[in-house]
């Protein structure tokens, strides 16, 4: 759950500069402020995602060896 509510906050701000880049009346500067603000907040989310992912091949790998020595 914490890994789609993650990747939905960071897709939806790609979302938002993309097609912010396009419309004329989008204010790009306040939005690249705004991602410089929350830089540590985006990279912190896009960290846990990797290790996240990391602790579960590290578990099934365990799994697996715990596994055939049955």
């Amino acid at each position: 759950m914490a890994k789609k509510l993650t990747l939905a906050i960071l897709a939806l701000a790609f979302l938002v500069g993309s097609v912010g880049a396009f419309v004329l009346k989008f204010n790009m500067d306040g939005y690249i402020k705004f991602l410089q603000g929350f830089s540590p907040l985006y990279i912190s989310l896009i960290a846990s995602i990797g290790a996240n992912s990391a602790v579960e091949k590290y578990k099934e790998v365990k799994d697996v060896k715990l596994s055939k020595q049955d």
